[in-house]
């Protein structure tokens, strides 16, 4: 079984977690995005002496980490293992694998979905075949892939390593899935095959497919399925006996439920692809720590060797970064929750999961290693105990900041609007203060920041951003969301209908900044035409990231052939709902009402788990259908309209019925990309 779209959507969405939280619902897109949060610091107001890292220290700092009532409340069920040099320093479980029957968590045999760690096992895969000569980091991937082609708009080669440090400038990394049946991870790989479209290396953004393009090419190289690949040449020589990236009698008999923030089971479901390269691996807290004690002891665990020395370094090596200041990805480990580092070097990797949540990090220098993973949605509690662990063994010295003094002029050359790489809905307006600040505001608020290094700055919080200009003129920005880069978008160019005096000239000029409602051939917008079904779910849908579906049933008119495969997509995924009485599912070649448009975007604020409860005074007139009055009170309450409505003493008549306006379009569009996190 898989679980519900909700689900999908979430997990899609944001495999990772920003500081203020948008809950599992549209994401990580399959949230990541693991997404920056604030420094959480157990010894923020009286600075304390580093404590010991032994047994009966770590034992009594995380038995009294989950005594905290706020942990307990969050908990369902964690799984906690410290590893040093070569030896297991701790390993325990808290609260519960299945609530109903009380049985509890046990670190050793408890067996849970550890989702995107997987990552590094297809990585350590890839790097035992470039030990064996059969892959060059720094070659084409096409020399791998057959007769499998993958479009590039850029010229410049794809390489391997680009695959591992998520920089492969492909179009769409994450496809959603709600197929009841198995999808061979090769049918998988030929279905959804992106097209670059950014310079390989450039940019960093998150990237499911290119872990489960890695996972074809091992299969391809090595004559063997992928998983029985990982388990013959890194899981068996390791010793993890108890995992897998197969569901197994043995492995089912053991996994922890999943369940929801509600604390309700989550039915089982099928990874996707199946045996997913990219987070389809189970394992249990004791598996873990071998494969910790073997990557913080160059490749080797007592008497057996799945990497070189030389494999584990360049493995472990930061390959990839915005700024020299700024953490940034291995081959497969990345540096999520970098504010908690406390000074130290430490590479990491995070997996979400519908019900499945967990971190791993590495501490090379210390030879030190940790794993947490919960079977329960909505809590932070990996985020917390990383934060509590670090200030509790690895208190930061406080240093003396300085600041520098940049000139406005200077600040300038970065302001603009800049929009992220992985979820398009996502951005970031940067200016200048009167007082010489930078400003950014995103989906979290206005932030102030003051530069610390060239081109590294710093917000009130302590969080740090970075800006890089690329030899060719491109700006990227990292900051509040670590799953990928925002590059700056250009400047509109003004269309021949629409004149900035003109009263939708804002959102029309910032959609077209966003690369969604593009102009005509002619140069036009258009703005007082109808627009088809087809045509605003595409827009939407492009704002998501999400990529369109290959193959769809929809036929529509003429033009509306490239909208369909988004329009599928919105369908499979819950956003729009077909009619059951008609003979055609869905018909995306009728004009959409204003009532229908807003439906689509209070279903995506659901899902965003937005709180879209209709507690507004503002009285609704006119005629709205009785399944959109909901829908369009939200629209209403978050003043998602445009000069065309307007608010007297006794409400707000939002025009329900009638067709909506590209004009308009843009305005409801706009605003959603700006209010999604309320």
């Amino acid at each position: 079984m898989k679980s519900s779209k909700q689900e999908v959507i979430a997990l899609f969405l944001f495999k990772s977690k920003p500081r203020k939280i948008i809950p599992l619902v549209m994401c990580g897109l399959l949230i990541a995005s693991a997404a920056l949060q604030p420094k959480v610091s157990a010894s923020a107001t009286n600075q304390q002496a580093a404590v010991p890292l032994e047994a009966k220290q770590v034992e009594a700092f995380v038995d009294g980490f989950f005594n905290q009532p706020q942990n307990k409340a969050q908990l369902t069920g964690a799984a906690v293992v410290l590893v040093k040099g070569d030896q297991v320093l701790f390993q325990k479980g808290y609260g519960y694998a299945d609530l109903k029957s009380k049985k509890p968590i046990d670190a050793e045999n408890s067996v849970f979905r550890v989702a995107s760690i997987s990552k590094l096992f297809t990585a350590t895969a890839v790097m035992q075949l470039v030990e064996q000569g059969k892959i060059d980091l720094q070659g084409d991937v096409q020399a791998y892939l057959g007769d499998l082609k993958i479009p590039n708009k850029t010229g410049k080669t794809l390489t391997m390593e680009h695959l591992l440090t998520y920089t492969t400038g492909f179009d769409y990394t994450d496809s959603p899935n709600l197929s009841e049946k198995e999808v061979p991870n090769n049918q998988f790989i030929k279905e959804q095959v992106p097209t670059i479209v950014r310079d390989p290396g450039e940019a960093y953004r998150y990237d499911n497919y290119a872990f489960n393009l890695q996972g074809y090419i091992v299969e391809r190289l090595s004559g063997v399925p992928f998983s029985q690949y990982v388990q013959k040449h890194i899981l068996e020589p390791l010793g993890m006996e108890s995992s897998s990236f197969q569901m197994t009698p043995e492995l089912r008999e053991h996994l922890a439920t999943p369940y929801t923030a509600k604390k309700e089971p989550i039915p089982e479901y099928l990874s996707y692809p199946a045996e997913a390269p990219d987070g389809g691996m189970f394992s249990t807290g004791g598996d873990m720590a071998k494969f910790m004690i073997a990557q913080l002891n160059g490749g080797q665990l007592a008497d057996a060797r799945i990497l070189s020395k030389e494999s584990v370094k360049n493995m472990q090596q930061i390959h990839h970064r915005i700024h020299p200041q700024i953490p940034g990805t291995a081959y497969g480990f990345e540096t999520f929750y970098s504010n908690n580092y406390n000074g130290q070097s430490v590479i990491g990797k995070g997996g979400d999961l519908s019900g499945y949540h967990s971190w791993m990090w590495l501490m090379p220098e210390q030879k030190v290693g940790g794993f947490i993973v919960v079977n329960g949605d909505g809590t932070n509690l990996r985020e917390n105990f990383f934060a509590a662990f670090m200030d509790h063994f690895y208190p930061e010295t406080p240093k003396q900041k300085s600041y520098l003094k940049p000139s406005k002029t200077e600040l300038s050359q970065l302001t603009g609007v800049y929009q992220d790489l992985r979820i398009p809905f996502w951005v970031f307006q940067v200016t200048v203060t009167d007082d010489g600040l930078l400003n950014i505001v995103d989906p979290y608020g206005s932030h102030t920041l003051r530069e610390i290094e060239p081109m590294l700055f710093e917000d009130e919080q302590g969080i740090k951003a970075a800006i890089k200009v690329n030899s060719n003129g491109t700006q990227y920005l990292y900051y509040n969301k670590v799953d990928s880069w925002a590059k700056k978008a250009p400047e509109p160019k003004e269309y021949t209908d629409v004149s900035k005096q003109h009263p939708y000239a804002p959102w029309i000029y910032g959609a077209d900044q966003l690369g969604f409602l593009n102009p005509s051939a002619d140069g036009a917008f258009h703005p007082e035409q109808e627009m088809t079904r087809a045509e605003f779910i595409a827009e939407f849908m492009r704002l998501t990231g999400l990529a369109p579906a290959k193959t769809t049933t929809l036929t529509g008119k003429a033009g509306d052939a490239p909208y369909l495969g988004f329009v599928q997509s919105a369908l499979d995924l819950g956003f729009v709902q077909g009619n059951a009485k008609s003979k055609q599912v869905y018909d995306p070649s009728q004009i959409i009402s204003r009532q229908e448009a807003a439906v689509l975007i209070w279903r995506a604020a659901m899902m965003a788990g937005v709180n879209t409860s209709n507690s507004s005074d503002v009285k609704l007139l006119g005629e709205t259908a009785p399944w959109a009055t909901e829908a369009v009170q939200y629209i209403v309450n978050h003043g998602m309209y445009g000069p065309e409505i307007t608010k007297d003493s006794a409400g707000i008549d939002y025009r329900s019925k009638q067709p909506l306006l590209r004009q308009e379009a843009a305005v409801l569009l706009n605003l959603f990309c700006k209010k999604l996190s309320l």
